[in-house]
């Protein structure tokens, strides 16, 4: 038992030796788990060692012998294994454990086939931290274990400290110690214990990283809420193109009513004292704010009032008057933009519609206020002269 607590008092040494490298978040806080678990074959890794057995018993005969030592004998250690971390903190692995040793030409021949429990404790306290340099691995075993005298169940613990050179490659100084039955050596009495220490390799393939499910999870939420976002603005805008598309339809019925009203009015032939009545009355067509030119809306207004009022008196002259309202801009602008709008809709009324430029007087009356409303002075009047 001595020498058992001498050992882990080794192992206890060797993972003190080093710092501990922590992960943490901008705050200062260590960010563990849990992790995501990855797919089967991500996190796997292989190993070999070489070093050193020691095994240590109150040894008579043939092994006491051999190395005229009181305690104990050494020979060779060769380590083979391969194993999968199941999450940062956790792993399992499988490996053989052998060499032969020669005592008075007679081959040792020791054997021990172990599974081993792992656990990370710099990922478990510290957080997982994928370029950490130094990682403790302490960790169980158990197995069978066969010699040339004999073989029987063997189990123990060990320390793998693990030092990361790139990101599948590690070196590794593997410290165990093993108990086993003394049918592994030809003595009768005492407890058969083996120390081994080996210098060695590991790779890691497949997916050598973990994801934190509690960054997932904010993903997932993240993702989620942008979903329902962009399914209420999809929402919002379908519900937008209805009401514009009801508002448009709206103002469709409003100028085909108009234009009905207007057929009624001219009645058969565009004669009449009816038709007088709509010819001396001033026609107006109104403009956007700051615009010189005309909307769809107002176009086709005009469009109807030339065909059906303005084209059929014959010999009729008309005055065409820009305006601006007074109350946005200044007067040189307002002057400008009202003489803008007359001259366009001259030349709509001229190309366009094809009349003659004679019945046409063209003027600018600049900003005003004919009517109590800005935008409604932001027009041109048609009138008959």
């Amino acid at each position: 038992m001595k020498k058992i607590l001498v050992v882990a008092a080794a192992l206890l040494v060797s993972f003190a030796s080093f710092a501990y490298e922590d992960n943490r978040d901008a705050q200062g806080n260590i960010q563990k788990g849990p992790y995501e678990t990855n797919e089967f074959f991500d996190n796997f890794f292989v190993g070999a060692g070489l070093g050193v057995n020691v095994a240590m018993d109150n040894f008579s005969g043939i092994i006491k012998k051999s190395v005229d030592l009181e305690t104990g004998f050494a020979f060779p250690a060769l380590d083979l294994y391969i194993g999968k971390w199941l999450e940062p903190c956790y792993g399992v692995r499988f490996g053989w454990q052998g060499l032969a040793d020669n005592i008075y030409d007679t081959d040792f021949n020791f054997n021990y086939f172990h599974f081993d429990f792992l656990w990370n404790i710099n990922n478990f306290f510290w957080g997982y931290k994928e370029d950490r340099f130094y990682s403790a691995i302490p960790y169980l075993h158990g197995g069978f274990a066969k010699t040339k005298y004999g073989k029987g169940m063997a189990g123990g613990f060990g320390l793998l400290n693990n030092f990361r050179l790139t990101e599948p490659l590690a070196l590794t100084l593997d410290l165990r110690a093993t108990g086993a039955n003394t049918d592994l050596i030809p003595v009768q009495t005492g407890n058969y214990v083996q120390t081994t220490a080996t210098l060695g390799i590991v790779w890691t393939f497949g997916k050598k990283n973990w994801t934190r499910k509690s960054t997932s999870a904010a993903e997932a939420a993240a993702a989620v809420a942008a979903a329902e976002a962009a399914a209420a603005a999809a929402e919002a805008a379908k519900q937008k193109a209805e009401a514009n598309e009801k508002a448009l339809a709206d103002q469709n019925k409003a100028l085909a009513d108009e234009n009905q009203a207007l057929k009624d009015q001219l009645g058969k032939g565009g004669n009449g004292a009816a038709f007088d009545e709509l010819l001396s009355k001033p026609m107006i067509v109104y403009f956007e704010i700051g615009q010189a030119t005309l909307s769809n809306k107002e176009k086709a207004h005009l469009d109807y009032v030339v065909k059906n009022i303005v084209s059929k008196g014959e010999g009729v002259k008309f005055t065409v008057s820009g305006n601006a309202d007074s109350k946005t801009g200044t007067k040189a602008r307002n002057a400008q933009l009202a003489q803008q709008r007359a001259d366009y809709l001259f030349k709509l009324l001229t190309g366009e519609y094809g009349l003659s430029a004679d019945q046409f007087e063209v003027k600018s009356n600049g900003g005003n206020d004919i009517f109590s409303k800005a935008e409604l002075n932001r027009a041109v009047i048609i009138e008959k002269k």
